[in-house]
């Protein structure tokens, strides 16, 4: 009978033990007669609620729970879980009746835990649909209530398993994160196609769609959901999970193959259109995505970039190919000369791809295989007009002028837009382009040379030495004739020209006069050469220039050959002949022997010796970069290099 009593007062003092579950906890003395401090490094006696007013009745945890003020019912369980683990762990001394008590309270509590966090997690889910004030606070307060579960499995740490609640460590912190996860993956996946664009590809309606759910997810997040986690930045969480999932979605789109199209249009979206979401204004401060991994993994990245470069690369190269069969028209005339748009075409087509290639692709370092495209135009280019001079149509002489002035075009683009071209580029296409303005030269020059063989033949002669006023003449008068045919030719390129045209006519006067046809025995047949070989210089120069040569240089070049005929003394000769190679690199030994045959009174131990002085002390050519820059047609230093001598 005794037991039986003692049964119903354990019963009755444990539904009286459960039923103060449901009360707040105060902060007056335990109830319990034995309770006594314990060890657990984180046990507070008296807690604190601050959350409730002091006058008023404290909210039970089932009201805090319903009223969605989360962080007290947590901190409620929170201070059941203490006590009543407290007591558990006191040890022998404790009385084995109020652990018996404690038992039911625990599975309380746990179910408790649970009725609390299923809360918290619906909460959490609802985060996109945060708006409202009340919504805010609720969502603020699961917050909380995650960040008071982390501290308290924080607190936990170092007691042993058998000591500590069977739900700790909750890891609260890792579940929250994990559902986030799961929220963004399920509305990426289920982001609808953008219907309100006109393309036709799926693929980029789906990519688009997906894009904009994650910018619209993101200001959501910036704007109603970000205040609701105090001391964090949940922006910069959510945009690391958008990225994954987006990452995830591009990756698996590229690897079933793209058209050149959708291929552009998913780099568009790595380079241009997803950093440009990121970069917004309403992010700044709150989301780092220049920390982040590219969209696409490396492998993949690379294979598209590939892909893209050469359905450039084709396209630039149908672009060149068209233009080069519209060349063929009749050029057009605009104030009076010859006028084509090619040079201008070509450069605005690399300069437009290379600034698309590089939004696309996200920086210059693959660019140089666009510009050097240029290189593989410049040697189409020069056989199309190559082409055009052997056709000798009856509209060649215009297209050719039209494109001397698009060669000038061209030198100067790529000169002015070292951005855009290399150096080594910019080297190897002014090259080309020299070569290219050589041969248009040829075309204009070689039936003048023609014309003027026979004024030629004539110098370095025995006429030339008697009447060489008369022999200059005749030939300046021929040169006049054909100068006086060059029209509808665009200034700048006619002085090109006409610097050219100087430059030859000198060419083969020098050539004429190394060809050993006389021999100047005496001093004055020396004297007389010089004389003729200055005032001669002095009207070819003349003459060119006031038509528009730009040679200037070239003036010295005949009277300085003149000083060394009247030269005696040999030491004199060898000196300058030394500084005539020093001017003049490609002034040869060969040149020094054909120029002082005209100085047949030299004997052939001085002549053996001047030669030997000349070899040892003439200096190797070293150009400097000034040279280097400057434009060839204008450089004399070459000059004895277009004079062959046998």
């Amino acid at each position: 009978m005794m037991i039986l009593m003692d049964k119903r007062r354990r019963k009755r003092m444990t539904a009286e033990s459960s039923s103060t579950t449901d009360r707040a906890v105060s902060s007056s003395k335990s109830k319990f007669p034995k309770f006594r401090k314990v060890n657990l490094p984180f046990f507070k006696k008296n807690v604190q609620n601050n959350d409730l007013p002091s006058k008023e009745t404290p909210l039970t945890f089932k009201q805090n729970l319903k009223e969605q003020r989360f962080a007290a019912a947590a901190r409620q369980l929170i201070t059941r879980e203490e006590r009543l683990f407290s007591v558990k762990n006191d040890g022998v001394g404790s009385s084995k009746r109020l652990l018996e008590e404690e038992e039911d309270d625990e599975e309380h509590l746990k179910k408790d835990f649970e009725d609390l966090l299923e809360e918290v997690w619906s909460t959490v889910k609802n985060s996109f649909k945060v708006q409202t004030e009340e919504e805010k606070e609720a969502l603020t307060q699961a917050v909380l209530v995650i960040q008071q579960e982390d501290e308290q499995d924080r607190r936990w740490q170092g007691v042993s398993e058998k000591e500590r609640p069977q739900w700790r460590p909750r890891c609260c912190r890792r579940t929250h994160d994990s559902r986030l996860q799961d929220m963004v993956e399920q509305r990426m996946d289920e982001a609808k196609p953008d219907s309100s664009v006109t393309i036709q590809s799926s693929i980029q309606k789906e990519i688009i769609g997906k894009g904009k759910q994650l910018k619209e997810d993101l200001l959501h997040v910036a704007k109603h959901v970000r205040s609701c986690y105090p001391g964090e930045n949940v922006c910069q969480l959510y945009a690391t999970l958008y990225h994954q999932a987006f990452s995830a979605k591009l990756s698996e789109i590229a690897d079933y193959g793209l058209s050149d199209n959708d291929c552009k249009h998913v780099l568009q979206w790595v380079n241009i259109h997803y950093p440009s979401i990121l970069g917004r204004e309403e992010f700044t401060g709150l989301i780092t995505y220049k920390e982040f991994e590219t969209l696409l993994p490396e492998n993949i990245l690379e294979s598209m970039e590939e892909q893209f470069l050469i359905q450039k690369e084709n396209e630039l190269q149908t672009w060149f190919q068209n233009i080069l069969k519209q060349e063929k028209r009749d050029p057009e005339l605009r104030d009076g000369c010859y006028f084509s748009t090619l040079a201008i075409d070509v450069i605005e087509c690399i300069h437009g791809a290379v600034t698309s290639a590089q939004k696309v692709l996200g920086s210059r370092s693959k660019l140089e295989r666009i510009t050097e495209m240029i290189k593989g135009f410049l040697f189409d280019y020069q056989a199309f007009l190559e082409n055009i001079a052997e056709d000798n149509q009856a509209n060649t002489d215009a297209i050719l002028k039209a494109n001397l002035f698009c060669i000038r075009q061209f030198r100067e683009s790529i000169t002015k837009h070292q951005e855009l071209f290399p150096a080594h580029i910019r080297t190897e296409c002014m090259g080309l382009l020299n070569s290219i303005r050589e041969n248009c030269h040829g075309y204009f020059t070689k039936p003048i040379h023609s014309f003027l063989k026979v004024k030629y033949a004539k110098l370095g002669t025995r006429e030339w030495l008697k009447h060489s006023e008369d022999v200059c003449a005749e030939l300046l008068d021929g040169v006049k004739d054909h100068i006086s045919d060059l029209t509808k030719l665009d200034k700048t390129c006619l002085k090109d020209l006409l610097s050219q045209l100087h430059k030859e006519v000198l060419t083969e006067y020098v050539r004429k006069m190394m060809k050993r046809k006389i021999k100047l025995k005496d001093e004055k047949k020396q004297e007389q050469a010089a004389e003729a070989l200055r005032d001669n210089s002095q009207k070819i120069h003349a003459l060119f220039t006031d038509a528009g040569s730009n040679m200037d240089d070239l003036r010295e070049i005949l009277p300085k050959l003149a000083d060394l005929l009247t030269l005696k003394d040999p030491q004199f000769i060898t000196l300058d002949l030394v500084d005539l190679s020093r001017r003049y690199p490609d002034f040869s030994e060969a040149h020094v022997c054909a120029w002082l045959y005209l100085k047949s009174n030299l004997s052939t131990s001085d002549l053996k010796q001047i030669k030997k002085t000349f070899s040892d002390f003439r200096e190797p050519d070293t150009q400097d970069t000034d040279d280097q820059d400057q434009d060839p047609l204008y450089s004399s230093r070459n000059f004895f290099s277009k004079v062959p001598v046998k």
